[in-house]
């Protein structure tokens, strides 16, 4: 009889560990539950609502948001002559500052209040050691709508050039 009480209390206890194991179980799938519902509330509410826009079907800027040659060739030697004047040639440090001079000019041309039009600024700082250089650039575009504009600046030992491109957005 100990062997089959010892047989049935090990299946008892067997039993008993599977409930306890299935309440276990249930309980962390209930915890899970609980904290996924949690996460898909809190980034359902701090996702920014997406606003969709009529399209205004003009073809042409309004006159006074119109893209300006000369303000925006006067932003890129503003920017050059603020932040180049006194420098020399570091070949360290001048590809950083190239970038940053770049999105310098570009938020500055984009503060001037020109709409629709998306803005492409390249800054290109060269060391000047008596070489000849020559910059080129090609593109397909509206000959009435898109334009550019194109600044350098000379320093001691380098050379600056800032173009700024004005690609027409409907």
């Amino acid at each position: 009889m100990s062997k089959a009480g010892s047989l049935a209390e090990r299946k008892l206890e067997s039993s008993m560990d599977h409930s306890n194991s299935a309440k276990f179980r249930s309980g962390r799938l209930r915890l899970k539950m609980r904290m996924l519902s949690h996460l898909a509330t809190s980034t359902i509410a701090s996702q920014p609502s997406y606003v969709a826009y009529e399209n205004t079907y003009k073809m042409v800027s309004d006159e006074g948001k119109k893209f300006s040659v000369k303000k925006a060739e006067e932003v890129i030697l503003g920017v050059f002559g603020h932040y180049l004047t006194g420098k020399t040639y570091d070949p360290k440090v001048f590809p950083r500052l190239s970038k940053n001079l770049t999105e310098l000019i570009r938020d500055r041309v984009k503060a001037l209040g020109i709409e629709r039009y998306k803005l492409l600024t390249t800054v290109t700082l060269l060391e000047n050691k008596s070489q000849g250089v020559q910059l080129a650039s090609r593109a397909l575009w509206n000959q009435q709508l898109d334009t550019f504009a194109s600044a350098s600046f000379q320093g001691p030992n380098y050379f600056a050039v800032g173009t700024v491109y004005a690609i027409y957005h409907d």
